[in-house]
């Protein structure tokens, strides 16, 4: 088979990957963030906590406790109590965090006494250095919490990491030409349980994941069912093509974790170490097996 398409779909795969993050919203799913928000105090019966990756507060009261939650101008914005959670319609800040529309009298949100909503009052203040507070005022009190920045990491070392890599799969290929297309498959298959590794990671441990990161878990598992299948393959013309795709796809779902490099929070349910490492593995090895499979293909 011709090169020419297996090289045609890497750059069609890179083009899909690239596009997919220039064309996400400002909700689109975070994995990893420079500021993360910590609850350090909540009133009795009253249990809060901020999630990282959408930057929501949850919030439950213990029943048959009853709390409002007040807005900017000290109005009572939300509810909780046995009925549920409420929203005033009456409430400017209701209406600003788009809880609801402006009107009049409460509307019942949920069955129960629980709510996640965004609070723009939970966003954190520009220039900060190190740590601030935060508190929301309660009808019981006030929940109170930090603003915490984390020191960015440096991303030298998981450059000078992958250059490594590569440079060590190219002395490879180069010494062992014989070897060169169970280097091509196994880099697939290993760049694809990377990539299930690190995207099963961030949706795990982001308690509100999205679809689009399930549909990358899922998309990662069949990768490495195909790639680990793919081994046992004797025909080269059918594994070549399998490896060129599955080492594409694979560098292609981990692209868009790339910003676990340069920020210090990554929302993981893997220490960031180890969510770094599966990533970065997923992207070294799955371009590796792409090109060295297209390479293979015009040496033929």
């Amino acid at each position: 088979m011709s090169p020419t398409p297996r090289a045609l779909l890497i750059v069609a795969i890179a083009a899909l990957a690239a596009a997919g993050p220039a064309s996400a919203h400002t909700r689109a799913p975070a994995v990893a963030l420079d500021v993360s928000l910590r609850v350090t105090e909540a009133p009795a019966g009253v249990h809060a906590r901020v999630l990282d990756g959408d930057r929501a507060l949850r919030l439950r009261v213990d029943p048959p406790g009853r709390v409002v939650v007040e807005g900017y101008l000290h109005e009572p914005m939300l509810r909780f109590g046995p009925g549920g959670a409420w929203v005033n319609r009456a409430s400017p800040t209701a209406a600003t965090e788009k809880l609801t529309a402006e009107g009049s009298g409460w509307r019942q949100l949920r069955s129960e006494p629980e709510l996640t909503w965004h609070d723009h009052r939970l966003a954190p203040p520009r220039g900060l250095a190190s740590r601030a507070a935060w508190t929301l005022p309660l009808s019981t009190g006030e929940l109170r919490g930090v603003f915490v920045r984390a020191k960015r990491p440096s991303p030298w070392p998981w450059l000078a990491g992958a250059l490594v890599a590569f440079a060590a799969v190219g002395a490879a290929a180069h010494w062992a030409p014989h070897c060169r297309r169970d280097e091509a498959s196994g880099l697939a298959a290993a760049a694809a349980l990377a990539a299930l590794a690190a995207s099963a990671a961030f949706a795990t441990g982001d308690a509100i994941a999205r679809v689009g990161q399930w549909v990358d878990v899922a998309a990662a598992a069949v990768l490495a069912l195909v790639a680990l299948w793919a081994l046992s393959l004797g025909s080269w013309a059918v594994r070549g093509w399998v490896t060129t795709l599955v080492g594409a796809v694979a560098a292609a779902i981990s692209l868009g974790s790339l910003s676990v490099f340069w920020h210090g929070f990554v929302i993981s349910s893997l220490p960031a170490s180890l969510a770094r490492l599966a990533t970065e593995a997923a992207v070294v090895c799955g371009l590796s097996a792409a090109v060295l499979a297209v390479a293979i293909g015009e040496k033929r």
